[in-house]
């Protein structure tokens, strides 16, 4: 397969005046330049103010309205609380209901009649939570994790970036009505995505119905239904393909939902918010049978083979040549339209990472078909680094505190254990690759202990000639 890189065409033809007003009215009359700026296409009428559809593979947007709008989210929040909760606890774990936990919640908030001191199993809260919203059962998981909302809040933000979130300000656990606790559509399908994969929360949203111990409020026990209708049975909703996604509203958000869905192989990931009619399941019915008919997912390596992709690395002096191993973080597949040309992909690689970018990443990778993101991937090298000992001499040879072996050997040691995390946290966003923060690290580790770069070169030099003539 053969690619073109079509950036300066676009950037020439998008130039041209004539083009230019062509693009314009295009977008005018379809309904404005921010309804469907984001598309591949439309699956028709979507009343919600911002919508998305997203391959939960790809994280191609396969349809988007709005996508990057900041809304009030509702109770969909309580997938980021969720997400949290399963990435931190056992299910076994004991949740004590604070005073703050059950008290304070504005009014009609729903809550699962749980008084001060009274206890819960993790697994019982996060059916409360999932199934029947419960606002203050969202405030104890934030307490029994993080220790106060608050600090819950900082936690919910700080996985946020990790996932690649780009418009999200979380402010409390539950989702109930605060200024400035906005998310985005694009927001929510990547938590949402990345919950695809648990196991615990799949088995709790395939349950329609759960039954909560006794409390002194409730001594029979509270019986909840899942909000999610298209996550019911018998209803004009009812959707097999649907397995798992949160209900919200607020007079202040209007309904927002978050759908997701799996067919053929392929996932997705659909969010509604402002929708105010409402329209939302409709919305969704819509955007879900439009991801899943009109698109298929592809191996990417038909198209962009990971030799072409060490040679532009290599070119661009991100990677030495030698023995790497190139990998991407995810199944590397792309999504394109049925009966696409994907000799039609171009890509891009961008080196300056965030900090929350994988161990070993070495570059972003983006691959596009007709202006449209098809495939986002971190590029991952499993070389090994330049600076490393494979096995440690043995201790006769090695004179500790005085052989300038050993000062190299635990210059390598503190590198691997500590990783450098005071200085890579100062250092990541300047950095263009992986390789040149390592580079950097390690310059400060060797400096804080008097060594300069020459004398280590030498001394990793003479240990590894002895090290390979023990070997032999």
């Amino acid at each position: 397969m053969r690619f073109i890189f079509d950036r300066y065409f676009h950037s020439l033809r998008l130039l041209k005046p004539f083009s230019l007003a062509l693009a314009l009215s295009a977008f005018l009359i379809s309904g404005g330049f921010f309804a469907y700026a984001d598309s591949w296409g439309s699956p028709g009428p979507i009343n919600a103010g911002t919508a998305i559809v997203m391959d939960a593979d790809t994280k191609a947007i396969l349809y988007g309205k709005n996508i990057h709008e900041q809304c009030f989210p509702a109770s969909i929040t309580k997938l980021m609380t969720a997400l949290l909760v399963l990435e931190n606890c056992s299910l076994d774990e004991t949740v004590t209901f604070s005073e703050t936990a059950v008290t304070g919640l504005e009014s009609g908030a729903v809550t699962a009649y749980v008084s001060v001191g009274e206890q819960m199993s993790v697994e019982d809260c996060l059916y409360a939570l999932l199934l029947y919203s419960a606002n203050d059962v969202a405030n104890a998981l934030a307490e029994h994790v993080a220790g106060s909302i608050e600090a819950f809040a900082e936690m919910m933000n700080e996985r946020a970036r990790e996932l690649g979130c780009e418009d999200s300000d979380f402010k409390n656990p539950s989702g109930l009505t605060d200024s400035s606790h906005l998310t985005s559509v694009y927001d929510m399908a990547l938590i949402a995505g990345a919950l695809f994969d648990n196991e615990t929360f799949r088995e709790i949203e395939s349950s329609e119905y759960y039954r909560l111990p006794s409390t002194a409020k409730v001594p029979s026990g509270l019986n909840m239904r899942i909000g999610h209708r298209m996550l019911r049975d018998g209803n004009q909703y009812s959707d097999d393909r649907v397995i798992g996604g949160k209900t919200g509203f607020t007079t202040a958000s209007g309904n927002t939902l978050v759908t997701m869905a799996e067919s053929g192989g392929r996932r997705l990931a659909i969010v509604c918010m402002q929708d105010t009619n409402p329209q939302h399941y409709l919305d969704t019915i819509s955007m879900m049978n439009f991801g899943f008919s009109g698109f298929e997912n592809v191996s990417a390596s038909e198209v962009l083979g990971f030799d072409t992709l060490e040679r532009r690395l290599i070119t661009d002096t991100v990677i030495k040549e030698g023995d790497n191993k190139l990998r991407t973080d995810r199944d590397f597949l792309i999504t394109l339209p049925h009966g696409a040309d994907s000799s039609l992909v171009s890509y891009d690689l961008e080196y300056n990472l965030p900090k929350e970018a994988p161990e070993s990443a070495v570059a972003r990778l983006d691959l596009s078909y007709e202006d449209h993101t098809c495939g986002s991937y971190y590029v991952i090298n499993d070389r090994e680094p330049s600076v490393f000992i494979e096995e440690l001499p043995p201790a006769a040879t090695v004179a500790v505190g005085v052989s300038m072996v050993a000062i190299v050997g635990g210059v390598i040691a503190f590198l691997t254990i500590s990783g450098g995390a005071a200085y890579h946290t100062h250092a990541v966003n300047e950095e263009k690759t992986r390789r040149r923060r390592a580079e950097r690290r390690r310059r400060y580790r060797l400096e804080s202990m008097g060594i300069s770069e020459e004398e280590f070169e030498r001394e990793l030099e003479k240990y590894k000639q002895r090290h390979d003539r023990k070997r032999r």
